[in-house]
């Protein structure tokens, strides 16, 4: 099996090498044929070139592009690659490498076609200084609306970032127009292959701490435009 994880970056140079060695060394044991794509948005603080030597001596493709934006990126990745799984994930230790292989088993073992990390399921969570915290309560409850109440999704998080999938899903909807925006391309991705009779499956996940940089999320405008999209998928606008 051929296995692609994306990472979009953009001012991560203080986490971006760690985090790509750290991946490689969780994943080797898998015996997975794996490459790493990083779409850098044309970093100012370099994160583009302290990538580049990698390329060279790992299985590290890079690209640059000067427009900015999470969910582009991404598919900019998708786009660019051919793999059967694909991974996608943040760059900053927040998602940590270690746990990849468990988003992979279930897909290896063809008992699901896309796996979320979740902190809400048993034995998932955050790092003890940010669980309890407004950010995870507010996260918490914010997914349990948008899954439970508005979409209808059997799972307890849809808001992750931190997902692996089959091929077969890029394959079964139009791509342009899932990955926009923010973070909000989880919730439409997990909800088209829903509808799509694709099946989801959660493993635990603990969310660790940015080593380095500065956080672009904004909970309350995240969450604004996850309920906006929410409701837009439900009433299939």
């Amino acid at each position: 099996m051929k296995l692609t994880v994306i990472l979009p970056t953009y001012n991560e140079a203080g986490n971006i090498v760690k985090l790509i060695k750290a991946i490689l060394k969780a994943l080797k044991p898998l015996g997975l044929q794996t490459q790493v794509i990083v779409v850098d948005d044309n970093s100012p603080d370099g994160t583009a070139a302290i990538v580049k030597p990698l390329t060279k001596k790992l299985a590290v493709k890079l690209f640059v592009r000067k427009k900015r934006g999470l969910a582009t990126a991404i598919l900019y990745g998708l786009q660019r690659t051919h793999a059967d799984i694909f991974v996608i994930m943040d760059t900053d230790f927040n998602h940590q490498p270690k746990d990849i292989p468990r988003l992979l088993t279930p897909i290896i073992k063809d008992k699901a076609d896309l796996v979320i990390g979740s902190r809400y399921v048993a034995g998932g969570g955050m790092h003890a200084s940010e669980a309890g915290t407004i950010q995870f309560l507010g996260s918490k409850w914010g997914n349990r609306l948008v899954n439970r109440i508005i979409l209808g999704l059997p799972v307890h998080e849809s808001l992750s970032g931190f997902i692996a999938f089959k091929k077969e899903i890029l394959k079964s909807t139009d791509l342009t127009s899932i990955f926009l925006g923010y973070g909000e391309y989880c919730i439409r991705l997990l909800y088209r292959a829903h509808q799509a009779g694709f099946r989801l499956a959660e493993v635990p996940v603990v969310y660790g701490q940015r080593r380095y940089g500065q956080s672009k999320s904004r909970l309350l405008k995240m969450m604004i435009d996850y309920l906006i999209t929410a409701v837009k998928l439900r009433l299939n606008l």
